[in-house]
């Protein structure tokens, strides 16, 4: 007697649901990981060029010119 066929529907509902809300999870957690590096870096280069500028803003470096 053969056996007879299951639906692979719900499995394949249920893996979706679980994949969509893993990656989700994933992506909002990286983003987060991307904009906190991305401050830093806008930190870092902002301090560079004053550094470099002697602490002038490029205003003040072409208001003296």
């Amino acid at each position: 007697m053969p056996a007879t066929p299951k639906s692979f529907w719900p499995v394949l509902a249920g893996f979706i649901a679980v994949s969509f809300t893993y990656t989700a999870v994933s992506a909002r957690n990286e983003g987060n990981t991307i904009d906190a590096a991305r401050t830093r870096w806008q930190q870092q280069m902002k301090r560079g060029n004053q550094a470099l500028s002697h602490g002038m803003t490029l205003e003040e470096s072409l208001a003296k010119h």
